[in-house]
């Protein structure tokens, strides 16, 4: 067999064996292998590589590791699993990159790992600066090191690879999110708190925009309620594709009238500008479905050879509730084509870094 193959439990060398039994030498044509590794298979990602590409063939591979991955319309998770998919890209050229992209690249998409550490935007800044195509992926969640692969398993650095010639990409966003009201100015706070919006106190804004109820129940609040930092040159109805400034409203304080974010950098500054979300699940499937629609319209016929999702650790069930399985959602709506992905700490598309949302990419 050489299409998508996946198993998941303990211990890894019997996990590793029964992906290895479904999968067969892979055919001459296959160019690239994809791989993705769900804790606490990541600890030993370098011999799941050495047996892969043993059986196929296949030199370059490209991956990462996370909490959980997706494989043909399921979520994998808890005990360790494996996806993985031979691919043919009828000759295309594949410049894999680690840390830097290739010099005087042409390309016409790129895929890319970002490590789960501090200086992972910086480090997507450098690499988007650089490229001349529009890159899509996702940020490791995995408990591991070594949690991104291009080749080889990597600590600390962004991998992905880059593909010339006759390959398309066509990405797009959901975070299933509805405006609360009108944009805020920040005008007070300290720390991660906002004390004032709008010369008032911010519990007072917030319940103006979210219920008193919702302000009254902290673990609804920080699971429904996002709060975007707003630039001050960008559109208050930019939506939120593409927003690195997304914060959980981790706490609200009625004897001080200040809201506490969860997500601000150690160190950096409140935003000067604050607008409000409420996560909606129905949306979000919604707009997933939709997605997988748009997407494959985009393609204009071309059959996609791939599907990625790139879905944040946000999500899951305790986002959608017991037995919602977005990945199956979206395998339904997308049909005969291979998914594929993990759950991400951060995503990337739109040329920019988001949190809490899904990202999806077809190859074709």
């Amino acid at each position: 067999m050489t299409g998508l193959v996946y198993a998941a439990g303990r211990p890894w060398p019997q996990l590793l064996k029964s992906v290895l039994d479904q999968l067969g030498p892979a055919p001459a044509v296959a160019d690239l292998g994809l791989v993705f590794l769900a804790d606490p298979a990541t600890e030993m990602a370098d011999v799941m590589l050495d047996g892969l590409r043993e059986r196929t063939g296949i030199r370059t591979w490209l991956g990462a590791a996370s909490t959980s991955v997706f494989a043909a319309g399921r979520e994998l998770a808890a005990d360790g699993a494996i996806a993985a998919l031979p691919l043919s890209l009828g000759g295309a050229g594949l410049l894999p990159f680690s840390g830097r992209l290739p010099t005087g690249a042409a390309a016409s998409g790129g895929i890319v790992h970002l490590p789960d550490t501090a200086d992972a935007p910086r480090a997507f800044a450098a690499l988007a600066a650089g490229a001349a195509c529009p890159l899509v992926g996702g940020q490791s969640a995995s408990a591991f090191d070594h949690a991104q692969i291009t080749i080889t398993p990597s600590a600390g650095a962004a991998t992905g690879v880059l593909f010339s010639g006759d390959v398309r990409v066509v990405t797009g966003v959901s975070h299933g999110c509805r405006a609360l009201g009108p944009v805020h100015r920040v005008t007070g706070g300290t720390g991660s708190t906002v004390t004032a919006l709008d010369d008032r106190p911010a519990i007072e804004v917030l319940g103006e925009a979210v219920g008193d109820l919702l302000v009254h129940e902290p673990q609804l609040l920080g699971r429904q309620i996002l709060a975007a930092g707003i630039g001050p040159d960008e559109p208050a109805a930019a939506g939120l594709a593409g927003r690195a400034a997304l914060y959980s409203v981790a706490d609200a304080d009625r004897r001080q009238g200040g809201i506490a974010l969860a997500g601000l950098p150690p160190g950096a500054a409140l935003p000067g500008r604050l607008a409000f979300f409420r996560r909606d699940p129905r949306l979000a499937l919604q707009e997933l479905t939709a997605l997988a629609r748009d997407l494959r319209q985009a393609l204009a016929g071309r059959p996609p050879r791939v599907a990625l999702l790139y879905s944040s650790v946000e999500r899951g069930a305790r986002f959608f509730g017991p037995g919602v399985d977005e990945a199956a959602v979206l395998a339904a709506a997308l049909g005969p084509v291979p998914l594929l992905g993990m759950r991400s700490a951060a995503e990337v598309a739109c040329g920019g870094i988001t949190r809490y949302a899904a990202v999806l990419a077809l190859i074709a």
